[in-house]
């Protein structure tokens, strides 16, 4: 949808999520949308959906099923990442960390397929983030790696997603959440819901 030549509703919803995600400023709405055009060349979306990237982190991120609203679900199911070994093999070097955002885009472009990006229909996902025996604050690498797939995805795939709950989150994330907040935008901060466990399933039946 994000691609001139197809025009219509579709661009027209795309379009205005770069709009409000800038507050209706036009200018720097389009400096937002030149930028991800430009980052969905040089990053090469047009053929990610067909690569194999692996099926090692497949429990850990997947889309599945929908909200009563209608939004597609992608789960991150943090604790899978515990394993030392697939750690390693996931965050052990540069190269992973960059295969591994590569992943990760992947799996938003997977749940973008599932939209309909029609005016009053359904055009975000809803994303559960399950922290329960996610890798701790010592470990450096994951940290890093969820900024970098943070930031590209506020920054290129801006109101794609309707709302992210986390789930079973344990003491210290909150800590490192608030070093993560100030490099978040105030609209992707909005749409952050942190569930007590007492209160899981009605928060995400909300």
């Amino acid at each position: 949808p994000l691609l001139p030549s197809k025009g219509g509703e579709k661009t027209n919803v795309v379009l205005l999520k770069f709009l409000r995600a800038r507050d209706y400023k036009v200018n720097e709405s389009f400096e937002m949308l030149k930028k991800t055009l430009q980052w969905r060349k040089d990053f090469k979306i047009q053929s990610i959906l067909e690569e194999d990237l692996g099926s090692d982190l497949a429990p850990a991120a997947y889309m599945s099923g929908i909200d009563n609203q209608g939004h597609p679900i992608c789960y991150n199911i943090f604790g899978v990442l515990d394993d030392e070994k697939l750690y390693n093999k996931t965050f052990g070097t540069e190269e992973k960390r960059k295969q591994f955002l590569r992943w990760r885009v992947q799996l938003m472009e997977k749940g973008i397929q599932q939209l309909d990006f029609k005016a009053g229909g359904v055009s975000s996902l809803l994303q559960i983030n399950d922290l329960k025996n996610s890798p701790g604050p010592s470990k450096k690498e994951v940290r890093v790696a969820t900024k970098q797939a943070v930031d590209l995805l506020q920054d290129n795939y801006p109101e794609f997603v309707a709302k992210s709950i986390f789930i079973n989150v344990p003491f210290w994330y909150y800590a490192v959440h608030s070093l993560l907040s100030p490099f978040l935008t105030q609209r992707t901060k909005s749409k952050f819901v942190f569930a007590r466990p007492a209160k899981v399933t009605e928060t995400s039946l909300k």
